[in-house]
This record gives structure tokens, sequence and C-alpha cells, in this order.
């Protein structure tokens, strides 16, 4: 599963747990659940096992990014 859909099923306290345990905070696992920014392969890994394997590596290394809005 992607991170968005495991936000989606398991709430953002259950995100925040994962994301202090891998070392990163809410904001930043926003970011990469929303297409915003792609985790280094060390952290997905982190993710990967932290999230038990819930978490699939390939999406994580993979997401497309959305672009940034100019002003």
């Amino acid at each position: 599963m992607d991170l968005r859909t495991y936000i989606d099923i398991n709430g953002w306290p259950a995100a925040e747990k994962l994301a202090e345990k891998v070392g990163t905070n809410r904001a930043y696992f926003a970011q990469l659940a929303n297409g915003h920014r792609r985790p280094s392969v060390e952290l997905a890994l982190k993710i990967v096992k932290a999230s038990r394997n819930e978490i699939d590596f390939m999406t994580l290394v993979t997401a497309k990014t959305k672009p940034r809005k100019r002003k």
C-alpha cells in the first residue's frame, strides 16, 4: 500500500508514531503522502520496516511528485 492509503486507513496518530519511529515528522510525512516529496532509499527502507511491510517500498521510491506551483 502507499503512504496516503496507510494514513487514510490508520489515521494520523499512527502515521505520527511511524514518522517518529523512522526519524522524521508529520509535516514531512504529509509531503510524502501528498506527492510533494519522495523519500530517500534509506528512509523508504526504514518506513517499510517500521510499518511491518504494510507500506510498499517500490510505491514509495517511484511515486510521482507533483510540480510546485509558482507565484
